[in-house]
């Protein structure tokens, strides 16, 4: 007998990659949780059924009481760093709904995706995932309180997995790369610091793979976990990826004083400093219980790029 799945924010970036990889392995009942017809038609071409709901509003919820779910995915939110009020309602209230939703149906595990956002305000490198929380910026201010929800919600009794993601990119992903790669092809992109800095990201193919690893090992339902590519690579090599995937030169060097003088600049700062700063996540935990990511961050990266030239 086929499992029930429900997903939020399976027309996304990460939702839509989790759907068609559960209809793909054909063990499960997938339901999308969706608000916009045109958008989910491709979920349903696929095979999975649609509920149309708002994650803000429970009443539109309720209809979902009806069905029996065994396992929630929780994919839904709001991810750009702007109107606090908007990711305040998408991201904590509309998680408490879900959260309250997952309770009444009695799911036996939820999966909930946070970010790394939580606690990238620590100085340490790398992160790990028992630092204080401590946000850069008001999007990471939002999954704190989020966070906090579902760990309320632990509390009393809801079997609960938290995976922090970094930024996730892959073939379609609407954020990350689409701007970089439209910047790396006007030639506006500037190699900071030699590109010696660190950044680690993750594949939107690892992330699924370690969300399913994750449901059948109770050892998940304690604490919270990073989830990245084995690979850190430098944002020299970032840039060089993408610049050889979609045949643009890659980046030129800029001189330390010229960097000095743009990220004093309000407009140029936050921008800059995204590159100024090493970004590693310890996947220590998730190792530990035995997960490795299967696909390697420089042929990923390469694949996602690519993928911006048809």
């Amino acid at each position: 007998m086929k499992m029930n799945i429900l997903v939020t924010g399976a027309t996304g970036f990460i939702g839509g990659y989790l759907v068609r990889e559960l209809l793909e392995r054909g063990e499960f009942k997938v339901y999308c949780l969706v608000r916009n017809s045109k958008k989910a038609k491709p979920l349903l071409d696929l095979g999975a059924e649609l509920i149309y709901g708002d994650i803000t509003k429970f009443d539109s919820l309720e209809e979902i009481l009806k069905l029996k779910i065994d396992i929630l995915f929780h994919c839904a939110g709001f991810v750009e760093n702007r109107k606090r009020v908007l990711l305040h309602k998408t991201n904590v209230l509309g998680t408490e709904n879900i959260c309250k939703l997952a309770k009444e149906l009695n799911t036996e595990r939820m999966v909930y995706l946070s970010s790394v956002a939580v606690v990238s305000g620590n100085d340490c490198v790398p992160l790990h995932e028992d630092l204080p929380y401590k946000a850069n910026n008001i999007y990471g201010e939002s999954k704190i309180e989020a966070e906090k929800v579902v760990l309320n919600y632990r509390r009393k009794g809801l079997n609960v997995i938290i995976f922090r993601l970094p930024p996730v990119y892959g073939e379609a992903e609407p954020h990350l790369l689409k701007k970089i790669i439209y910047l790396l092809k006007l030639r506006m992109v500037p190699l900071i610091n030699g590109g010696k800095n660190k950044l680690h990201l993750a594949y939107v193919r690892n992330v699924v793979q370690a969300i399913l690893f994750s449901l059948d090992d109770k050892r998940f339902l304690e604490g919270t976990f990073f989830v990245a590519d084995s690979e850190v690579l430098t944002t020299k090599e970032f840039f060089t990826i993408l610049s050889k995937a979609v045949n643009v030169p890659s980046p030129r060097d800029i001189p330390k004083i010229l960097s000095s003088f743009l990220y004093k600049l309000p407009f140029t700062r936050k921008k800059l400093g995204f590159f100024l700063k090493d970004r590693v996540y310890s996947t220590e935990r998730i190792r530990n219980l035995g997960f490795r990511p299967p696909y390697p961050a420089r042929e990923s990266l390469t694949k996602a790029a690519e993928h911006f030239m048809h």
